[in-house]
């Protein structure tokens, strides 16, 4: 590509007001101007959904949710890998950031966890230093109790779980947290992850993977990774699988 088309290209998306800030130029240059038009369109309306998340709370708008936000900047990185940078380092991105904060699928979009899908081709390294951050992961919602199962994970081998419980006094649903550890075992860098949560004299033991089941419809391409929580051993059966992402608000 000419220079000077770039150069032309880039100054009329400046006109119309858009913002990319990670090296602009650079991402034209290497995706193509269709391209990332096409990345630009779907990073703007993710940027646009987790300032309406912030602004209003998640169940008083119609497209902030996580799994929204998320699968708008996976469909920005797919367009055009370039956009990995812009989420992971542009001011104009910090609303993405936040929202998706609490996610691992935040860290595939960033390119900070080299794994976007189920294959043999995955590779896990840095995974553990990444629980550190404060990610959590969730049961699918018990109806309008939301997620049965919160998990969310610290530094230094911390975490909080949360579950999902009836108070013997009035029979009211609630959600009881206590204080758990975790410790991340691994067979080499790049294989998956196993975890380990102890929780109230209990032990829960999960493989970190990644969705093998698209969640893609007709209208629905390029959606975000969903990492699980698998359990695994002796009580695999009485334990529940947690994810990534979450459906939320649900009646």
């Amino acid at each position: 590509m000419k220079p000077a088309f770039v150069a032309l290209f880039f100054g009329a998306f400046l006109l119309a007001g858009s913002s990319a800030e990670s090296a602009p130029n650079e991402a034209v240059a290497a995706c193509g101007p269709a391209k990332y038009s096409e990345a630009l369109a779907h990073y703007k309306n993710a940027v646009a959904w987790s300032k309406e998340r912030d602004a209003k709370g998640v169940c008083d708008t119609e497209n902030g949710y996580l799994e929204s936000i998320a699968d708008e900047a996976s469909r920005a990185v797919t367009a055009c890998g370039e956009f990995r940078n812009t989420i992971r380092t542009s001011a104009g991105a910090e609303p993405i950031r936040k929202a998706l904060a609490p996610s691992l699928t935040l860290r595939s979009l960033t390119g900070e966890l080299l794994v976007i899908k189920d294959s043999k081709f995955q590779n896990w390294i840095g995974a553990e230093q990444l629980f550190e951050r404060d990610v959590s992961f969730w049961a699918h919602a018990d109806g309008a109790y939301g997620p049965g199962v919160i998990v969310s994970f610290r530094a230094n081998g911390q975490a909080t779980w949360g579950e999902l419980q009836v108070n013997a006094l009035n029979d009211d649903i609630m959600m009881v947290t206590e204080r758990a550890t975790y410790a991340i075992m691994k067979s080499s860098e790049q294989a998956k992850r196993t975890i380990i949560v102890k929780h109230g004299g209990k032990t829960s033991t999960y493989v970190l993977g990644v969705d093998s089941v698209t969640r893609s419809t007709s209208t629905k391409d390029n959606p975000a990774p969903v990492f699980t929580l698998t359990p695994t051993g002796a009580d695999a059966t009485k334990e529940k699988t947690l994810y990534s992402l979450h459906s939320e608000c649900d009646a």
